[in-house]
């Protein structure tokens, strides 16, 4: 009777066993799924964000031809373009949330004892992300710096609308911190394709765990 508990009791803890590798392996499945959507979804969004952007000047300039004293800010193609933009902005920081949300899970999946963890695939992934993420931080003050810009530019324009000089050297200003977010959304669109890379072959490795 004593040796058929042991034995049951051995069961128990191979099972647990068992229980924690599965565990884990699933939870790294689901966090690279979530990585693979959200850096797309990330892509996307920094494309729409850097296009606007860059077809603010043209976009306002042929609003002003039409009308100096519209609110543009408020209303027409610029509005509208903003709008659009600040849109993509928002699926921006909601996918970063949630990379932030499977990179915590790969944190703690590394930080256990298993052997079977795929280590290298999972370093890489790691340090892609956090480079990924730095990055971002930094693509978010520029953005920031430039919607600031923007308000002054569309101040500028209310005080005086038919004062062309003033205006265009108002834009000419603005552009500068535009192409300062291009430059940086292209860092950013590199450091997610590397991401994308390491996630694919950490996805390889997980699929080989036992």
């Amino acid at each position: 009777m004593k040796k058929i508990g042991i034995f049951l009791l051995g069961l128990v803890f191979l099972a647990g066993c068992s229980g924690v590798g599965f565990n884990q392996k699933a939870q790294l499945q689901s966090a690279a799924r979530t990585l693979n959507s959200q850096v797309t979804v990330q892509s996307k969004q920094l494309t729409v964000i850097d296009g606007d952007a860059a077809a603010f000047p043209s976009t306002f300039q042929k609003a002003y031809a039409q009308d100096h004293s519209q609110d543009f800010a408020h209303e027409g193609a610029v509005s509208d373009l903003i709008a659009r933009r600040s849109k993509a902005y928002k699926k921006l920081e909601s996918a970063q949330t949630d990379i932030e949300t499977a990179t915590t899970t790969l944190t703690k999946a590394n930080s256990q004892q298993n052997a079977n963890l795929p280590t290298t695939a999972l370093s890489d992934t790691l340090s892609s992300l956090k480079l990924a993420k730095l990055d971002h931080r930094t693509f978010d003050t520029y953005y920031k710096e430039m919607t600031a810009a923007e308000t002054t530019f569309f101040e500028t324009v209310a005080k005086a609308p038919d004062d062309t000089a003033t205006i265009n050297e108002a834009l000419g200003r603005l552009n500068e911190y535009t192409s300062s977010l291009s430059q940086q959304a292209e860092i950013v669109q590199a450091n997610l394709q590397t991401v994308s890379q390491n996630v694919a072959a950490l996805q390889t490795a997980v699929r080989k765990m036992k």
